[in-house]
C-alpha cells in the first residue's frame, strides 16, 4: 500500500513537478545544443533550400552572362583556347561599352600570347580578372595566392578572388566577399561590378590574423529560380559580332565557363536535385544579391537560442494544465507556427531563423513527457493491481494475474489490468446481487443525499419516487417523515418508527460509508417493514391485558361469591355466577375471533351482501324476539355483490346487529339499509345499521373500534366485537365508521362492489 501511494504521488503533486522540471531542463539543454552547434545544420539547410526555391523573383536585366558553352567549344576548338581568342572577345565587349566585365577565367600560367591579351585588357580598362587564394601555402606558408601573369595583372582593371565555400553537404549557399590573411585583403571578383551601382560591405577589421586565411563577410546568395535565368549570350556569338552592341551597353558582364566538360559546376539550393550550376551563374547570383542590398541575414546565436526556447516553454507549461490530446495539438501547432515564423522572417524581413532546434525540442518534449507520465502511470497501475490482488475482497474468481511465459511488459500489464477489471465487474455484480437480495428496502446515497443504488424492495416501497433523480429527503417525505436527517446521525438514541400514510410501520436505520482513507462517501439506509411485528406486539399486549385483567376480573368475582356467605340456593346467586362465566367465555371467544380475523387467510368468494345480512338477522332473531326488537332488512331483488369470506362477513354483520340489539331499547327497531356508491378506488356497496340507543360521546366514538373499547360508562361485553368488525372490513378492502344521529347510533360499512359481466 505504501509503495502504491508513493507511485501514485508520481502522477500528481510534488513528484510530478520534479519530473516536469526534469523534462523541461533536459529538453531545454537539447534545444540549446541544437541551436548553438552544427548538429542540426543538415535539417536547417533543407528548410533553407526550400525557402530559397520559393523565391522565384525576376533577375536583374543589367546582368549579362557570356557563357563558354558547348557550342562555343565546338566552334572554337578544344579548351583551353589561345589567349588571343580571349583578347578578341574583350575587344568586342569594349566596342559595346559595358559598365564592367568580370572575366571568370584563370590565367595563372604565363603564355606566349599574353601581350595580346594584356593589350586588350588595357584598351578595355574595365575588365577584372580572377585569382585564387589557397591554404595552406608552400613551404609552411599559411596561404598561397595564384594570380594572373604579371603583364595581365598590370593591364587588368583589378583582381578578385573566386574562392567558393561549400557547406558540409556540398551545396554553395554563401560566398565570402573577402579573403583576409594578415594585412592582405582580396575582394570577391564581382565586388567591383557591384560598386558601380551600390555600396558594398567593407572588409572585416576583426577577421585579419597573421597566420590564418579567413573567409570574411560571408554573404548568403539569393538564387532567383533555377540555373539559366540570367540573360545569357554564347561566347562564340559575341566573338563573331552577332550580338548588337546596344544589348551590352552599360551592362555588368560576367564571362565564364558553362560547358559541363569544363568542370566549373557546383550544387546550389536553387538547382533541381542532381543538377549542377555553372560557377559564372553563381557569381551572377551573388552580384544580384549585392545589388538588391544583400541576402538573408542569419540571426545571432543568442536570438536563435531564445526563439528556439520560446515555443518549447509554451509546450512545457501546457503539460501542467492541459490534457494530453490538447498538448499534442499544441505541440503540432507550435511546430507549424515555428516553420511559418521562419518563412515570414525569411521572405519579408530578410532574416534567417534556423527552425530545426525549436522543432527538435518540441518533437522531443512531448514524447519525453508522455514517456515519463506513462511510466509513472504504468508502475502505479501495476502496483495498484498487485495491492488489489492482495487486499481486495475474496471472490470465487480466477486469479488477477495471468501467467505469460512470453510477451513484453506492456502485454503482461494489460493482462493483469484485464483480470483486475474482470474481478471488479464480478465484485460489482456480487454487491448488486447482495443489495438486491436484502430482505428490506435498502438504498445507497452519496454525502448530499442523492440516491445512487436501490434494490427491488425499495422500488416496491417508494414506487415512482425512485424513477426520478430522488434523494433521501424525497424518500422520507413520501413516507410522511420530513425530519429525515435524524435517522442518519450516528447516535445510540432510537429515532423511533415511521408510520406511513397507508398504515405501514417502518424502521429506518443508516450506516455511514467511507472510502479507503476513512473519508465519508455516503450512507446505506435500510427501511425494515415492522408492521407485522408491531401487530404481534399489540396482540401480545392485548393477550396480556385479557389474561391479567379482563378475564381475571370475572373469575375473581366468581371466587368471591363462592367464598361468601350467600346461600347457594338463591336464584340470584346462580344468575350472577352464570353472568360471570358467560362474560369470561365471551372474552375468550371474542379474542380468538379477532386473532383469526387479523392473521388467518380467508376464502374469497362472490356473494350477496344482502343475503349475508339476512342470515345474520336470522341468527339473532331469538334474542331480538325476546327483547321485542324488530330488525328491518332491505326488501327487493337487487343484488349487492361483494367478494369475501362468508363466515367472516357473517360474523361481522352479526357483531354489528348484536351491538345494536344490546344497546338499543326494548321494543325498538334496528334499521338496515343497503345502497350503491362510488369511491376513489371504484364502485362500492354501502350498508347502514342504525339503532335507537343512547348513542356515543366523542371520546367513546374515538376509541370505539379499538380492542377492549366500550361505549362511555357501559362496559357490557368484552370490547372486542367492533375491533373484529374493523379488522374484517379492512382485510376485505373496505372500512367501517360510526355516525352519530339525533337518536341512537349508526354504523356504516363500505365494501368494494363486484360487477359481473352480463
Amino acid at each position: 500500500m505504501v509503495r502504491s501511494r508513493w507511485l501514485g504521488a508520481r502522477l500528481t503533486g510534488r513528484r510530478a513537478l520534479i519530473e516536469w522540471t526534469l523534462v523541461a531542463v533536459t529538453t531545454a539543454l537539447a534545444v540549446g545544443w541544437l541551436a548553438l552547434s552544427p548538429t542540426a545544420d543538415r535539417v536547417d539547410n533543407i528548410v533553407y533550400d526550400a525557402l530559397i526555391r520559393l523565391d522565384d523573383g525576376p533577375v536583374d536585366d543589367a546582368i549579362v552572362v557570356v557563357s563558354i558553352d558547348n557550342r562555343s567549344v565546338q566552334a572554337l576548338g578544344r579548351w583551353p583556347w589561345p589567349r588571343t581568342v580571349h583578347a578578341d572577345l574583350i575587344d568586342r565587349l569594349s566596342q559595346a561599352r559595358p559598365r564592367a566585365v568580370a572575366y571568370d577565367v584563370l590565367f595563372t600560367e604565363p603564355a606566349a600570347d599574353d601581350p595580346a591579351l594584356a593589350a586588350a585588357l588595357g584598351r578595355a580598362a574595365n575588365v577584372y580578372l580572377p585569382l585564387l587564394v589557397d591554404a595552406p601555402g608552400e613551404n609552411g606558408a599559411p596561404w598561397r595566392v595564384s594570380e594572373p601573369d604579371a603583364p595581365l595583372t598590370r593591364a587588368a582593371a583589378g583582381l578578385g578572388h573566386v574562392n567558393l565555400t561549400v557547406d558540409s553537404d556540398g551545396v554553395i549557399r554563401r560566398l565570402p566577399l573577402y579573403m583576409q590573411g594578415g594585412d592582405a585583403v582580396w575582394p570577391q571578383l564581382i565586388l567591383p561590378l557591384a560598386k558601380t551601382r551600390v555600396a558594398v560591405p567593407p572588409p572585416d577589421p576583426d577577421a585579419a590574423t597573421p597566420d590564418a586565411l579567413i573567409a570574411a563577410r560571408p554573404e548568403a546568395i539569393t538564387y532567383h529560380g533555377t540555373p539559366g535565368r540570367f540573360r545569357t549570350l554564347s561566347f562564340v556569338d559575341v566573338l563573331n559580332g552577332e550580338v548588337p552592341p546596344a544589348f551590352l551597353k552599360d551592362k555588368l558582364v560576367l564571362v565564364g565557363a558553362a560547358a559541363p566538360g569544363l568542370g566549373d559546376r557546383y550544387a546550389t539550393p536553387a538547382a533541381p536535385h542532381g543538377e549542377l550550376s555553372p560557377g559564372v551563374e553563381i557569381q551572377a547570383a551573388l552580384l544580384q544579391t549585392l545589388l538588391e542590398g544583400g541576402g538573408p541575414q542569419r540571426l545571432p546565436p543568442v536570438w536563435v537560442l531564445g526563439l528556439s526556447l520560446a515555443p518549447l516553454s509554451l509546450l512545457i507549461c501546457g503539460f501542467l494544465f492541459m490534457r494530453p490530446v490538447v498538448n499534442m495539438v499544441l505541440g503540432a501547432s507550435l511546430i507549424l507556427l515555428t516553420l511559418a515564423g521562419s518563412l515570414i522572417a525569411f521572405r519579408f524581413a530578410g532574416l534567417w531563423f534556423p527552425p530545426a532546434a525549436a522543432i527538435g525540442g518540441l518533437a522531443l518534449a512531448y514524447p519525453f513527457w508522455s514517456w515519463r507520465r506513462l511510466a509513472a502511470a504504468s508502475a502505479y497501475m501495476q502496483s495498484e493491481v498487485e495491492a488489489f490482488e492482495c487486499e481486495g475482497p475474496a471472490l470465487p474468481t480466477a486469479p488477477l494475474t495471468l501467467a505469460r511465459p512470453q510477451g513484453d511488459v506492456v502485454a503482461k500489464q494489460v493482462d493483469a489490468l484485464r483480470a483486475a477489471l474482470k474481478h471488479l465487474r464480478d465484485l460489482d455484480r456480487f454487491i448488486s446481487d447482495a443489495l438486491r437480495s436484502l430482505p428490506d428496502a435498502t438504498v445507497v446515497a452519496d454525502p448530499d443525499g442523492r440516491v445512487l443504488l436501490s434494490n427491488d424492495r425499495a422500488r416496491d416501497l417508494f414506487g415512482s419516487v425512485l424513477d426520478r433523480e430522488a434523494d433521501l429527503a424525497a424518500l422520507f417525505q413520501s413516507l410522511g417523515e420530513p425530519s429525515w436527517r435524524r435517522f442518519l446521525v450516528a447516535d445510540t438514541t432510537d429515532p423511533g418508527d415511521i408510520r406511513t400514510p397507508n398504515g405501514h410501520v417502518l424502521k429506518a436505520a443508516a450506516a455511514a460509508l467511507t472510502d479507503a482513507a476513512g473519508q465519508p462517501i455516503g450512507h446505506i439506509v435500510r427501511f425494515a417493514d415492522m408492521t407485522l411485528f408491531r401487530a404481534a406486539e399489540r396482540q401480545r399486549e392485548q393477550a396480556l391485558q385479557l389474561l391479567s385483567h379482563d378475564m381475571r376480573a370475572p373469575q375473581v368475582s366468581i371466587l368471591t361469591l363462592l367464598e361468601g356467605g350467600q346461600s347457594r340456593t338463591d336464584p340470584a346467586f346462580e344468575r350472577r355466577i352464570g353472568d360471570y362465566a358467560r362474560q369470561t367465555l365471551d372474552l375468550a371467544e371474542g379474542y380468538v375471533q379477532l386473532a383469526r380475523a387479523e392473521s388467518q387467510p380467508y376464502r374469497a368468494v362472490v356473494l350477496d351482501l344482502g343475503q349475508v345480512l339476512m342470515d345474520a338477522a336470522d341468527t339473532l332473531w331469538p334474542q331480538a324476539s325476546t327483547k321485542g326488537v324488530t330488525i328491518q332488512t332491505p326488501m327487493g331483488d337487487d343484488e349487492h355483490l361483494v367478494e369475501g369470506d362468508p363466515a367472516l362477513l357473517r360474523r361481522l354483520l352479526t357483531n354489528l346487529l348484536d351491538n345494536a340489539l344490546k344497546y338499543g331499547p326494548a321494543g325498538g327497531v334496528i334499521s338496515c339499509t343497503l345502497g350503491l356508491g362510488a369511491s376513489d378506488d371504484g364502485a362500492v356497496c354501502i350498508l347502514r345499521i342504525s339503532d335507537q340507543g343512547p348513542g356515543l360521546s366523542d371520546e367513546a366514538a374515538r376509541r370505539l373500534f379499538q380492542p377492549f373499547g366500550h361505549g362511555d360508562a357501559d362496559h357490557r361485553g368484552a370490547g372486542l366485537g367492533l375491533a373484529f368488525v374493523r379488522t374484517v372490513a379492512e382485510r376485505h378492502g373496505g372500512h367501517v365508521r360510526y355516525e352519530a344521529g339525533e337518536v341512537g347510533a349508526t354504523f356504516v360499512l363500505t365494501l368494494p362492489r363486484v360487477i359481473e359481466a352480463d
